[in-house]
């Protein structure tokens, strides 16, 4: 049997010799020695200078009272550390980070199916709004907008119906100039008047079909358009999807455009600040590196809902981009010159 004294430095020699992990994240590193709980030295996050040194449970305090006393002295230590912050009506965020997007990224498909014959454009290229860059095999269409122009523009028919009533005009003149002289019959005046309103009735017709002709004509033009892919926008070409001679399918993208002027910053600020940012505001933008300037911003649009999860609404600003000088995707930050109201 060890007496007193023998049994402390057994177990100050253990302590010495067990392993002990240093203290991470607000935890103390702990070793059960037999029915003994024996505690390493920790540290407290955020305090490397306060070291803990435990020996062991007393006869009167088991291990879970002490882990939870260590927590609980553990989490103190840590609270104390942090600075008291003030609340959240007493801080102004005048100043809130952004991100400049494009004003809208269009991906660009096709209405029609067809093989993709040509792209006039490539990646970077500066397009215009309507302009055509890229087309479709329009072989057949191109064939038929012809045909249907030509029967469009060809006028023979009307006028040849037109000499015909001219003719039987002509015609019914001198037979109601014999009918007076007992030369000419009723009938054959009669035959004569039934021809010119005939010959009326055919100009009437030949014109009615000159204009559906004309209507086919637009449709083929139609369809041959519909082959021609056009820029909704005027931006840039940031990305090509598919190359001359693929198959454009119903949800195919053919290329990604991007709206560079103007450009667009959506800010998020705290609910507090609803009724201080109102559209047609000015705000300043810090454009970050590369850019590395300030310019101003105008707000576009404020949403009209608050998120409730966030207690934040977003804020839209548009930035004139004249020549595309900003590139799109640059950091910022937005402050406004007019303190929020409280």
């Amino acid at each position: 049997m060890l007496d007193g004294a023998e049994r402390r430095a057994a177990v100050r020699h253990r302590i010495g010799t067990a392993r002990k992990a240093p203290l991470k994240h607000g935890r103390l590193s702990m070793t059960t020695l037999n029915d003994t709980m024996v505690c390493g030295p920790g540290r407290i996050a955020g305090r490397p200078d306060r070291i803990f040194w435990i020996k062991r449970c007393g006869p009167f305090m088991t291990c879970n009272m002490l882990r939870g006393s260590l927590f609980a002295f553990a989490a103190a230590l840590a609270l104390a550390a942090v600075p008291v912050r003030a609340g959240q009506d007493d801080v102004v965020a005048d100043v809130t980070t952004c991100l400049v997007k494009p004003k809208q990224i269009v991906q660009l498909g096709s209405s029609v199916f067809g093989v993709l014959a040509e792209l006039t454009v490539d990646r970077a290229d500066a397009v215009k709004k309507g302009q055509v860059v890229g087309k479709l095999d329009t072989s057949v269409e191109q064939a038929q907008m012809a045909l249907d122009n030509y029967r469009a523009k060809n006028t023979a028919q009307i006028e040849a119906a037109r000499a015909d009533l001219e003719w039987n005009m002509r015609e019914l003149a001198r037979r109601q100039k014999l009918a007076s002289n007992m030369w000419s019959k009723v009938n054959d005046v009669d035959e004569a008047a039934t021809k010119v309103e005939q010959d009326k009735i055919a100009i009437r017709k030949a014109e009615d079909d000159q204009r559906i002709a004309e209507l086919e004509a637009a449709r083929s033009e139609a369809q041959f358009n519909l082959k021609l892919i056009r820029s909704p926008i005027s931006g840039v070409v940031s990305d090509i999807k598919l190359m001359p001679g693929e198959f454009i399918y119903e949800t195919t993208p053919i290329m990604t455009l991007a709206q560079l002027d103007p450009l667009n910053a959506d800010l998020v600020l705290p609910a507090r600040r609803y009724h201080s940012v109102k559209p047609g505001a000015v705000a300043e933008l810090r454009l970050l590196p590369p850019v590395d300037r300030t310019v101003e911003a105008r707000v576009d649009a404020v949403d009209p809902l608050i998120d409730p999860a966030s207690d934040t609404f977003r804020v839209r600003l548009t930035l004139p981009n004249p020549g595309n000088g900003i590139p799109a995707g640059v950091r910022c930050t937005a402050k406004f010159p007019e303190a929020p109201d409280e």
